[in-house]
């Protein structure tokens, strides 16, 4: 799709804004990812304190305050294999993924999510881990993979506020402006009540170029 030289210019703009800001936007985006997937599993934990995988993931959370890479690995690989079914092993998968991915391993962090995605059965942590899934296939510069990593979101988690947001980042990677705006526009709406991603949302609305009239 060819642009005329304004549009062009503000497209440079904000390709410029996206260098100095993009990875601060993914790094909320994982931020709050976590955050969802760490409340839920705090309900968990409340209700079933007397389970092996609770004293496992308790021990998993405790090294990833830490930064214990090793013990992240190895609590999160060992939840993961023994209670592959269990609410704890998602979000020990979703850790796992972190600490990967802060570490620049992305093979690894891709398999991680993967495994969210195909081998969990917790439909529940499916959109979180293609949320960030797609993320990092942007980071790698493959916006196509990212979108049909996108599509495979249910239906009902759709017009989440993560997940448009992402999907305005995966649309503005594959040069489709107005799909951006609109997808964050609708992000905009869906997190109205608790306003968590307005700020960023805000900032990336700013930097698109003016609409055709």
């Amino acid at each position: 799709m060819a642009y005329d030289l304004e549009e062009q210019e503000s497209l440079d703009q904000l390709k410029a804004w996206w260098e100095k800001w993009g990875t601060l936007t993914m790094s909320v985006i994982t931020a709050g990812c976590l955050a969802f997937a760490a409340y839920n599993g705090w309900n968990w934990y409340q209700r079933y304190q007397g389970n092996k995988a609770t004293v496992a993931y308790v021990q998993l959370q405790t090294a990833f305050v830490q930064d214990d890479e090793k013990n992240i690995k190895s609590l999160a690989d060992g939840l993961m294999k023994e209670y592959p079914n269990h609410v704890f092993a998602s979000l020990a998968a979703l850790m796992k993924a972190s600490s990967d991915q802060k570490a620049g391993r992305i093979d690894e962090a891709r398999a991680a999510l993967n495994w969210v995605i195909n081998d969990a059965k917790r439909a529940e942590y499916d959109a979180v881990a293609r949320v960030r899934l797609a993320g990092l296939e942007l980071d790698a510069k493959n916006p196509q993979k990212a979108m049909e990593i996108m599509k495979g979101i249910a239906a009902a988690e759709a017009n989440a506020p993560m997940v448009l947001d992402r999907l305005g980042d995966v649309h503005l990677a594959l040069g489709e402006v107005e799909n951006a705006r609109q997808a964050w526009n609708k992000a905009l709406a869906a997190d109205a009540n608790d306003g968590y991603l307005l700020a960023l949302i805000s900032l990336k609305l700013q930097a698109l170029p003016d609409p055709k009239v």
